[in-house]
């Protein structure tokens, strides 16, 4: 029985097995990232174990939409401040620039 091996034969080889080390390779890479994002084991089971999420009352909604709306009122006061004082730092300074500007220098 002889068997003969060519250049050409050894390239194919090293093809096909470079091609399933690379699959094996990104098998192993996709557990290990599984592994890390995974949550852990106490958290899956406090996940399982949680009681279901009960109903509010009728009252206990309106106190949360009557918050709601308080803290969109607060968000708009916050706002309007937030944007007055931007444009009076604005306006401070286009007023400094010009002061700057009218230093005595001659251009």
């Amino acid at each position: 029985m002889n068997i003969d091996i060519n250049g050409t034969n050894i390239g194919e080889l090293i093809e096909f097995v470079s091609w399933g080390v690379s699959i094996f390779a990104m098998l192993l890479v996709g557990l290990l990232v599984y592994l890390m994002v995974r949550p852990p084991r106490h958290i899956r089971r406090r996940r399982r174990d949680a009681p279901p999420p009960r109903e509010l009352s009728p009252d206990e909604g309106e106190e949360l939409w009557a918050l709601v709306d308080r803290m969109e009122a607060r968000l708009a006061v916050l706002e309007r401040a937030i944007g007055d004082e931007s444009g009076r730092s604005a306006q401070r300074s286009l007023e400094s620039t010009a002061e700057r500007r009218d230093n005595g220098r001659k251009e």
